[in-house]
């Protein structure tokens, strides 16, 4: 039974250490973070009920090996889950936002169960002069199921393995296979430049390559073998490539700050005094780093290669992602305790982005993670989080110092340098770029078989109920009851699962929703509010699109089912995320839209537009669109002053700016509307929308051939315009120019066959 156990045990762990860099799926709407996090929780609980059932059924005592790091580790993760019972998004914070996946708790304390399983379980092999695992080292000793080596070693094979797939995305390999097999899920997913096993952006890829390189080298370094390690100069050479052809300047930071403060170290201490030259391997990668962050790889290689570019994610700039964690955790004491509620820096993002990230080119983008981890602790953990955290990182740097210090005489076969070079690049890692789950994975790993490979500060504690079979007693019952939980959460998860594989099927691109799948996956999982208002959207188009229809045609009946329909999903979904600004613009644009179907309707989008502008208050749309609310409601005045507000938010916003001049226009001051307008098309000349206003004034003030000039940019611009094609018609009617007229009025019945008024048109003019 033991034996059993233990094999589960370490299968599970060397398992998840393969796996999850390389691990990902195409069937849910997220193909990588959604798959990884249900693999970690997957295989750590069934190792942590292995570990624990090992010791309360066939040991009869618990054993704990106590670490330095245990307090602020377990501090950490306390911390985390008040943060997540005091959430501003308790579904977010428990599973993870959606999409981003990694930044729940279910998966932090995941990471946290397995780093106590490691330094529980893990033995380091002493004397032993390679990476191999020695088997009769580990034999069934309690205290040696898990090979600190073997670990390194099934890590760095996977890195091999995430490296190879890479090239063969930035290459075109996978694209032309997909190809070949077009009706595959894989090929979906492998299609694109930037497909990688570690996320769905290249940026990401190079992180990691920069970390794993950073741990070849270490390795490298403190070889016995030295220099003619061969499997480690593949992996740094790979990796080379990898970060050449990608080209990301947080990448090259990483290598370049982690590799010249490690030089520094290994220079004044004199660590390599005997083999010297070894330091060439690093200062060669120094070199490369700083040549690549002053010269563009990436045009180079499209100039000299012919290669196509690469599609680049968008992350948040470090001075905007800071300016949202300070102003976030001053925000009130809760805030500034435990943050707003781990998994929610979107919510953080929306109320708290400063008034100039809207002259920025990605305004309109809600960003759902900042561009630094350690930012989004602070913000979404608070600063006791953010402290706890901190300690941990700088507790585990003093302590290998000072252990490095002590061995440096021994340093050939130790693995105290590379890894702590490695966690050294993981730190300097969280704070230029944010985390995903395969970085946070393998901080973790790093940080538990680094404390395993001290082993002096690790002192074990055993507790032995073999003479009291009432304890045993209790204890197999909690055991018990933890192994039934960890079945009703597999049978949860399994739901959930599906529901999402539905929802992707749902909503592929370039298919129509299916609403059937949609309604299937709100059945499945009913807690999620993306479901739902996804739903309310498409309702609200089909709603939208029977109102179209000639009124014999309509079906009232169907109509009044999907607007209920709409609006309890609508509801329901602020009802779940009722701090989520998604939620209620989703809400305000529905009421809006059906105003002339319910009566009310003005009212509700109001109240729904002014909560989502107290969830984003410096979003110049949200303004504009309750303005044209108070407009419905002839509010001209709060009208007037919501535009004026959008406009104050962001400089040249054409939506508030338009509406304004249309305003103008309504108070019978055409001139100062014609002015405003001629002003916003000498900025904006190509915009389609400010030209015809301009045009229709004209018309309207008799300046017919200055708006047929008008409007013929504006079908210039875009052919298929109906009403730019509509107004000219009108404009060369009234000039006598029937032919002309015709031809407009024809290009209209084109674009709408079934109005009835162009086509009596084109009859009296013909």
């Amino acid at each position: 039974m033991s034996n059993i156990f233990n094999r589960v045990l370490r299968g599970s762990i060397y398992l998840l250490v393969f796996l999850l860099p390389l691990f990902f799926m195409p069937f849910s709407f997220e193909a990588f973070e959604f798959n990884k996090q249900y693999l970690l929780s997957f295989l750590v609980s069934i190792a942590l009920f292995a570990w624990l059932a090992k010791m309360v059924v066939v040991d009869k005592e618990i054993r704990f090996k106590r670490t330095p790091l245990d307090l602020p580790i377990l501090a950490f993760l306390a911390i985390a889950v008040f943060s997540a019972i005091f959430s501003v998004d308790k579904m977010s914070s428990l599973f993870g936002f959606y999409g981003k996946f990694s930044d729940g708790l279910i998966g932090l304390l995941s990471l946290g169960a397995l780093y106590f399983l490691i330094t529980n379980n893990g033995a380091l092999i002493i004397n032993h002069l390679s990476l191999k695992t020695d088997k009769k080292s580990v034999g069934n000793d309690n205290s040696s199921l898990i090979s600190v080596q073997g670990l390194l070693k099934t890590f760095l094979a996977s890195g091999f393995f995430v490296m190879l797939i890479g090239y063969l995305s930035i290459l075109g390999v996978w694209s032309k296979i997909s190809l070949i097999t077009n009706n595959l899920a894989l090929s979906q997913v492998m299609s694109l430049k930037t497909f990688n096993p570690i996320a769905n952006s290249l940026e990401a890829l190079a992180m990691f390559v920069a970390v794993l390189t950073v741990l070849s080298i270490g390795l490298l370094l403190c070889s016995s073998k030295g220099l003619k390690q061969m499997k480690i100069w593949v992996l740094l050479i790979l990796g080379l490539g990898i970060l050449v052809m990608v080209d990301f300047s947080s990448a090259w930071l990483v290598l370049l700050i982690t590799l010249v403060l490690f030089l520094a170290m290994a220079l004044t201490a004199r660590i390599f005094k005997e083999n010297v030259n070894r330091l060439l391997v690093p200062i060669f990668f120094v070199i490369i780093a700083v040549v690549g962050l002053n010269v563009d790889f990436s045009k180079v290689m499209q100039e000299e290669f012919k290669a196509g570019p690469l599609v680049r994610e968008e992350v948040l700039s470090q001075e905007t992602s800071w300016k949202i964690g300070f102003n976030t955790v001053t925000d009130n004491l809760k805030n500034a305790a435990i943050g707003s509620g781990i998994g929610t820096f979107f919510h953080d993002f929306s109320k708290q982005k400063p008034l100039e990230f809207n002259e920025s080119p990605f305004w309109q983008i809600r960003f759902d993670r900042p561009g630094s981890y350690i930012v989004e602790v602070l913000s979404t953990i608070g600063i006791l989080g953010f402290l706890a955290y901190l300690s941990i990182i700088g507790l585990f740097l003093l302590i290998s110092l000072v252990f490095l210090k002590s061995i440096k005489s021994q340093i050939s076969n130790n693995l105290t340098m590379p890894l702590l070079m490695t966690f050294l690049a993981l730190f300097v890692g969280q704070l230029l770029y944010y985390q995903n789950t395969t970085l946070a994975f393998t901080f973790w790993l790093v940080l538990a078989i680094a404390v395993v490979s001290w082993q002096s500060p690790v002192k074990e504690k055993k507790i032995s109920f073999e003479n009291f079979p009432e304890m045993s007693l209790v204890l197999t019952s909690c055991l018990i009851i933890f192994g039934l939980g960890i079945l009703g959460s597999f049978y949860i998860g399994q739901k959930f699962y599906r529901a999402d594989m539905k929802y992707g099927q749902a909503v592929q691109t370039g298919v129509a929703i299916n609403t059937d799948l949609l309604e299937e996956a709100k059945r499945l999982n009913p807690h999620f509010s993306q479901y739902r208002i996804v739903l309310a959207r498409f309702y609200l188009s089909e709603v939208l699109a029977e109102a179209m229809k000639p009124g014999e045609e309509q079906d009232v009946a169907q109509a009044q089912e999907k607007i209920k329909k709409c609006l309890d999903e609508a509801k329901r979904a602020s009802e779940i995320s009722p701090n989520s600004v998604v939620a209620w613009e989703t809400l305000g644009v529905i009421y809006r839209d059906i105003r002339g179907m319910v009566t009310g309707s003005l009212e509700w989008a109001e109240k729904s537009f002014q909560r989502a502008i107290e969830l984003e208050p410096n979003n110049p749309i949200l303004y504009t669109e309750l303005g044209k609310v108070y407009l419905g409601s002839e509010k001209n005045d709060e009208a007037k002053e919501a535009f004026r507000k959008g406009e104050e938010l962001k400089s040249n916003y054409i939506g508030a700016s338009l509406q304004i001049a249309l305003m103008e226009e309504r108070e019978e001051n055409i001139a100062g509307a014609i002015a405003k307008l001629e002003d916003l098309a000498g900025s904006f000349p190509l915009n389609a929308e400010i030209l015809f206003q301009i045009g229709r004034l004209y018309f309207n003030q008799d300046r017919v051939d200055e708006a047929i000039s008008q409007f013929e940019m504006v079908v210039n611009l875009i052919p298929n315009h109906s009403n730019a094609h509509y107004s000219l018609g009108v404009a060369y009617s009234s000039k006598g120019e029937k032919a002309k007229a015709i031809t407009e009025f024809e290009k209209v019945l084109e674009l709408n066959p079934d109005n009835e008024d162009v086509r009596d048109k084109i009859r009296e003019l013909k």
